[in-house]
């Protein structure tokens, strides 16, 4: 049997509105020790966006930006990637390796059931859950 990706995901995710200040939003990141906050969309036709420490270093210090002067919305990276709860781990990690990125929304419809990294996989891994050590 296959681990698939609500074996490993994280479900308790921490959300942010758009519009709160960026800097409140870095330091509920470092106070919560997470590496990313996920924007809920604001309506049916809306999309999840995503906040991580990359999108901020790109914004503000890439940027040159004033960290004050910015709310999440302008850092943010929106539509978030996803993927469904029963795909097998392995191709998340595909997807995640073709697109470039370390996090991807687990969703069903417009419902957010979790969050899946690549840490989740390397630890599941280690703890010799991942599909290498079947």
């Amino acid at each position: 049997m296959s681990v698939q990706v609500k074996d490993l995901m994280v479900t308790n995710v921490i959300t942010i509105d758009a519009m709160a200040p960026l800097m409140d939003a870095m330091n509920f990141m470092l106070e919560k020790n997470v590496k990313s906050l996920i924007i809920l969309p604001r309506k049916e036709s809306d999309a999840f966006g995503i906040l991580t420490f990359s999108d901020i270093a790109k914004k503000v210090i890439a940027g040159e930006e004033q960290i004050e002067m910015l709310n999440v919305f302008d850092a943010m990276s929106k539509p978030c990637y996803n993927v469904h709860q029963h795909l097998d781990i392995k191709y998340a990690a595909k997807k995640m390796a073709d697109i470039g990125v370390s996090r991807l929304l687990v969703t069903e419809g417009n419902s957010l059931l979790g969050i899946i990294s690549l840490t989740d996989l390397v630890k599941s891994l280690a703890d010799n859950k991942g599909p290498l050590n079947e």
